[in-house]
């Protein structure tokens, strides 16, 4: 992976003599843990919210492995190891850190032992696991894994509602899905069969049981599937009223059009 150099990081890898440093921030629940390979205290920005941190030198008693790199898409790890520890002092390393981030920088002193702009990101992973030996005094082995370690793990995850209360507290997104398993759901659109017209040409007739309209016998219209409908019977229309009075008189049977 490529990196962008400053330009004055990219002098300085040019000179005769150089002076690396390397160093590790590591998230443990107590607090952040960072130091350098050098003999002395040194801050830097590191990009976080807080500014400037500062790195507590360890000198020859901090070691780190090789940092590989490759084309493929594949967990790689690494070894941080703290040796010559007061026992006493171990108790950081007891805590539950898996899976919080570590970081690692790479980069150059000058002449007067002061940074060079920029130290570069080397790595990012998640601690693993970490290794104590005490004696008469203690050495601590941190491995982190990069990102890529999350692909081969399994997701202990289930699309249930315990599960996303466990989670977000309060969200009801799952709450029916056991309801849902056997759900019998008719996907398109729903309702009865459409009527089938028939060969006539359709229109309207008097609906005798309807309530509205003239004459003791209904008022109402309804479609009429096998009719002759588009047309007015006018010898039908009785335009004095016929004996069932209160509109047109159509035929024998008031109360409507015949279409």
């Amino acid at each position: 992976m490529s990196r962008d150099l400053t330009t004055e990081v990219g002098t300085e890898v040019a000179q005769s003599v150089i002076r690396p440093v390397v160093f590790v921030e590591l998230d443990y629940p107590s607090g952040f843990v960072r130091v350098n390979s050098t003999d002395r205290i040194l801050a830097f920005e590191t990009g976080t919210e807080s500014g400037v941190e500062q790195f507590l030198g360890i000198g020859q008693l901090g070691s780190i492995s090789s940092i590989g790199e490759n084309t493929e898409l594949q967990a790689s790890r690494i070894s941080l190891t703290l040796s010559g520890v007061n026992p006493v002092n171990v108790s950081a390393a007891f805590e539950k850190a898996q899976g919080r981030r570590g970081r690692i920088w790479f980069g150059f002193l000058d002449s007067s032992w002061q940074i060079i702009t920029d130290p570069v990101l080397m790595f990012v992973g998640l601690i693993d696991n970490t290794e104590i030996e005490l004696g008469d005094t203690g050495t601590i082995t941190v491995n982190l894994n990069n990102r890529f370690i999350e692909w081969s793990r399994d997701k202990n995850r289930r699309y249930t509602n315990e599960d996303q209360q466990a989670e977000f507290p309060g969200d009801r997104f799952f709450e029916f899905i056991p309801q849902a398993v056997e759900k019998e759901i008719i996907w398109g659109p729903g309702g009865p069969e459409p009527v089938n017209p028939g060969s006539g040409t359709g229109g309207f007739r008097p609906d005798p049981g309807g309530s509205g309209g003239s004459g003791t016998v209904g008022g109402g219209f309804r479609p009429d599937p096998g009719g002759d409908g588009g047309t007015i019977n006018e010898e039908a229309i009785n335009p004095q009223g016929g004996p069932n009075s209160g509109g047109h008189d159509v035929g024998s049977r008031g109360g409507g059009v015949d279409i």
